[in-house]
């Protein structure tokens, strides 16, 4: 962690614009106000990343809370020439370089890889995989510095890192309680992707268990796995 940090604040030290990288199902779970902090005045936009997967009415409200927002999925190449857009309007045709940061498996690298048109930057569907500084030029005006995920140093909870797919999933030691928070925010869609009746979250993981015969030893559902299933599907984009 402390690594990584010191090549954030190397690299927010060369860079004129910043791109944070949001989960748009988890934008303000996912914001990352340490680094906004030591950012000293540079303007920051804020990309709202797999916003194919949540009800865009959910996340048009942060258009109001961010000054520069741009809404986009990586995936599906929709937003890219936005943001493209938006730092050419903010660099005003000058060099510039642009930062990119976020929590890890928010998306930095797959946004990337979109905006330059191919496989730029490397991806991984596992947290924290980007290690060290990559400068790739987009265009004759601006470049694109990738960083590695970086948690802030407040920000060790296990469970919600778990939920929003920021650590793996192998070293969560309570992965039920991850689950379980997350069907609370999201009972309805979780539900209806599993086919279950909505109850309480610890009622409807068991009950996801059940149906997809995740069991122990006489015949009681395996919390533990079904959460980490869930949760794993959660992560891919399956739940949207």
């Amino acid at each position: 962690m402390k690594n990584f940090w010191g090549i954030v604040n190397k690299v927010l030290k060369h860079v004129d614009i910043i791109i944070l990288v949001q989960d748009a199902r988890f934008p303000e779970q996912t914001e990352n106000i340490e680094l906004e902090d030591k950012a000293e005045g540079k303007p920051i936009i804020h990309v709202l990343n797999k916003s194919d997967l949540t009800d865009k009415k959910a996340i048009e409200k942060y258009k109001h809370k961010y000054k520069n927002c741009v809404y986009l999925s990586a995936k599906e190449h929709t937003g890219t020439s936005i943001l493209l857009q938006k730092i050419l309007e903010i660099s005003q045709g000058k060099n510039s370089v642009v930062g990119v940061f976020g929590y890890p498996n928010t998306g930095k690298s797959s946004i990337i890889n979109a905006l330059k048109g191919r496989k730029s930057a490397k991806t991984s569907p596992r947290a924290g995989y980007t290690k060290a500084r990559q400068l790739i030029r987009i265009n004759d005006k601006i470049f694109l510095m990738d960083t590695p995920g970086v948690l802030p140093y407040m920000d060790n909870d296990p469970t919600k890192l778990a939920m929003i797919g920021s650590i793996d999933l192998s070293k969560t030691k309570d992965p039920d309680l991850a689950a379980m928070q997350l069907i609370d925010l999201k009972k309805n869609l979780i539900c209806k992707y599993y086919g279950v009746k909505e109850s309480s979250p610890e009622r409807v993981l068991s009950e996801i268990a059940i149906k997809y015969k995740k069991l122990i030893k006489g015949g009681k559902p395996n919390m533990n796995e079904t959460a980490k299933m869930l949760l794993k599907d959660w992560q891919k984009g399956k739940i949207s």
